[in-house]
């Protein structure tokens, strides 16, 4: 895109929606003023991939360049490829509406198994009662409480202090609390890409990150020994297997010049996924119980693992104020993708009570669910109403109500965290957890933790955190 007649980003960026998109909001940061312009322009470009108002000309095509805010679309002034150009004719014609017919197909997809399924009649039922194992008002419940949490107005304060301005609504993806934000990502990208120039040398370094994450080395080398790795095309993945004989697979993006920071942040997540995965197939007592109680605990646990990705990489250990911002993190990052999973539920309830709906309507509909759940929880926070941004994840296309489970998982992974925090000791703990199998979820977690699900552990060290900053 540009700004101006000035290209604002370098030649040969490529950017997935929306993970990398919103990740580029969160490295810009580091980046003062040009940085936030950046930021506008990356907010702009969702804008218009969730009011598909995006040309479909510029679509996974280095050939043309485009101003997202004029929404103008032009040949390239610079060569960005070496791929040839698409026979498209450049012009500002939108994309019709194929983000919205993907999502239509999906959920026609999904309703066709109703029939089958007396005890829970719906793929909303299905998601909440039998997947989560919470039933969906409980679920959303826990989400609006965090939504509207008196500690939500007193981080945003916080957070326009350190930037010196008032709060846009790109900021719900605000990394500043998190250690090492300030760092150069083009310093982690030259650190990450000589250690993991391929698939294969995450692979042969996993025992050593292993260990650096509080895994004995026999530990480790069996887990790392059983998770096999690949490159992804897409921006990551974990695929536990289905047996004790096969072995689960963690796919990551390794460009030509090696993996980025973004790729290894990304991996470490996985590779948490692929952890619980082994434990809690391999080391329960019965095939039956393999698992955990629900999706939102295995991103939970890859949310305790992602948490160290700086340490792996020879950052410093977090004092006890860092420690206080990497809770007003977790806090920020829940807040922000309880909207999210709200609007994610709200989009299937539309889809069910209007079965026969066309793309086009189902686009408006998202749109006027987005801004409402932005304008009752986050138009007083921004200062700006009836903004799109909660419909950009592109989860909500193609993954079937996940979305929910991230900031219930975020939950668990502060219960799950702290209890580590108290052990000082992540690879016994994470074991020990993924051993008890798919029990149900306060079962899980009162074995695991002492409490039950909820997000009452992070509210509370919340505000303790911010009384130990001031």
């Amino acid at each position: 895109p540009e700004a101006k007649g000035q290209r604002a980003f370098p030649a040969g960026k490529r950017l997935l929606s929306h993970w990398n998109l919103r990740d580029e909001i969160k490295s810009q940061y580091a980046q003062g003023a040009e940085g936030l312009q950046r930021q506008r322009q990356v907010q702009k470009v969702m804008e218009r991939i969730v009011t598909q108002t995006i040309p479909a000309v510029v679509v996974d095509n280095p050939n043309v360049d485009w101003d997202p805010f004029a929404n103008t679309v032009k040949p390239a002034a610079v060569k960005d490829s070496d791929r040839p150009a698409p026979a498209l004719e450049v012009t500002s014609a939108p994309e019709p509406d194929t983000r919205y017919a993907v999502l239509l197909r999906t959920f026609q997809a999904a309703r066709k198994a109703d029939p089958f399924c007396p005890a829970a009649p719906t793929h909303i039922a299905r998601s909440f009662e039998e997947g989560r194992q919470l039933p969906e008002a409980r679920a959303i419940a826990m989400l609006k409480e965090v939504c509207t949490s008196p500690m939500v107005a007193r981080v945003a304060r916080l957070i326009e202090q350190r930037l010196g301005r008032k709060l846009e609504p790109f900021d719900i993806w605000y990394n500043g609390f998190r250690a090492g934000a300030g760092l150069d990502e083009a310093k982690l990208d030259a650190i990450t890409r000589k250690r993991f120039p391929t698939a294969e040398a995450y692979k042969k370094e996993m025992p050593a990150l292993l260990r650096g994450l509080g895994f004995t080395p026999g530990k480790a080398d069996y887990l790392a020994g059983n998770i096999e790795v690949d490159p992804a095309r897409g921006s990551g993945h974990a695929m536990g297997a289905a047996r004790r004989a096969d072995h689960p697979r963690l796919r990551t993006r390794v460009g030509k010049d090696g993996m980025d920071y973004k790729g290894f942040n990304i991996a470490i997540h996985e590779n948490g996924h692929n952890v619980e995965q082994t434990f809690s197939l391999n080391g329960v007592e019965h095939p039956l119980m393999a698992g955990v109680p629900a999706t939102s605990f295995t991103e939970a646990l890859a949310f305790v693992f992602q948490a160290r990705d700086l340490e792996l990489l020879g950052q410093p250990a977090p004092t006890t104020a860092a420690k206080a911002q990497a809770v007003l993190n977790d806090f920020w990052g829940t807040f922000e993708i309880a909207g999210v999973g709200m609007v994610d539920t709200a989009v299937w309830h539309w889809m069910y009570e209007h079965p026969q709906a066309t793309p086009a309507q189902l686009r408006e509909a998202t749109l006027a669910i987005s801004r409402d759940v932005w304008n009752t929880y986050y138009a007083p926070v921004f200062g700006q109403k009836d903004c799109v941004l909660l419909g950009v994840y592109s989860h909500m296309v193609s993954s079937f109500l996940y979305l929910p489970d991230y900031p219930i998982g975020h939950m668990i992974a502060f219960q799950i965290q702290r209890q580590v925090d108290k052990t000082g000791n992540l690879g016994a703990e994470v074991e020990r957890m993924a051993r008890q199998g798919r029990l149900t979820p306060d079962l899980w977690m009162i074995r695991a933790t002492g409490s039950p699900v909820g997000p009452e552990a992070l509210l509370e060290a919340t505000a303790r955190a911010l009384e130990n900053l001031k």
